[in-house]
């Protein structure tokens, strides 16, 4: 399935900070996904897989590396040709990960601009970059889905909410704790974030198993915890323009890829991803 964006599209996207695309994946594609998915359980000493205190998945970083699916998966031309059409530019992949909010336990994420990350502790430039989340499952309310405030990504990196970890010098790998896990490090200040949901609203993208938002790095955005008796699982495929690569290297390849290279799309469905593996 190849697909481009309309003008339209594109243009609410710019507008908006986000686009919804239902259908992105079919059945058959989140069955493979999820079968793959699984198999991080038996991974949980892994660096790149971040559990909650209740030793329950909550991340898994970098999933490409220790699996040929996923390593197909973030070049299905499907989720490629729509990035590059809204960067405006030939992409790699910067970051790729699974989060995972597990039935009465999946805890919620602050509101935050993925970007500050990126430029403040990688070193990148300009926001030419886009993150698409997939879901895994059919999400609604009350499983924690993806909040955002539309046109908030018009304000660049904004000011962030006073914390006390903010203030104190804290080891190195305590500091990627806080920017990867629970306790965010960098979030929206308060006040702008009332201000802006005064002004434009809070969308709760409730959406089928399937459905992919693609979104801009300083959108604002968070989720609820996952109360619910149904788990709520999505992966996440961060793209960057070739011409606006970090300064830094200090963090893991898990979580900022080394590899620069323009991704060359791949024909995307789960059966040509299934002969992969044969």
């Amino acid at each position: 399935m190849l697909m481009v964006l309309t003008n339209a599209q594109i243009e609410f996207y710019r507008k908006e900070g986000y686009l919804v695309i239902e259908n992105l994946l079919d059945e058959r594609d989140i069955s493979l996904v999820r079968k793959r998915l699984a198999q991080f359980n038996q991974y949980q000493d892994l660096p790149s897989v971040i559990c909650d205190d209740n030793n329950e998945i909550r991340s898994v970083f970098a999933p490409h590396l220790n699996d040929t699916v996923f390593d197909a998966f973030y070049r299905w031309a499907r989720f490629v040709v729509p990035s590059q059409q809204l960067v405006g530019d030939d992409i790699y992949l910067y970051q790729y990960k699974l989060n995972l909010k597990k039935a009465f336990a999946g805890i919620s994420w602050e509101w935050h601009q993925d970007f500050a990350y990126w430029q403040l502790d990688d070193g990148v430039v300009k926001p030419d970059m886009i993150s698409l989340m997939i879901y895994l499952n059919d999400t609604r309310s009350y499983q924690g889905p993806l909040l955002v405030i539309p046109r908030s990504h018009r304000f660049d990196v904004v000011a962030f909410q006073k914390k006390k970890m903010l203030d104190e010098a804290v080891p190195k790998e305590m500091d990627l704790i806080h920017s990867l896990g629970a306790n965010l490090k960098y979030t929206v200040n308060e006040k702008m974030l009332t201000s802006l949901a005064d002004q434009f609203g809070i969308k709760v993208l409730e959406h089928k198993a399937g459905t992919g938002i693609f979104f801009h790095p300083n959108l604002f955005h968070a989720s609820n915890a996952n109360i619910s008796p149904y788990n709520r699982d999505t992966a996440i495929l961060t793209y960057n323009s070739i011409h606006n690569l970090p300064e830094n290297t200090n963090r893991p390849s898990y979580v900022v890829c080394q590899n620069t290279q323009p991704i060359v799309p791949i024909p995307d469905t789960a059966e040509l991803t299934s002969q992969v593996l044969n």
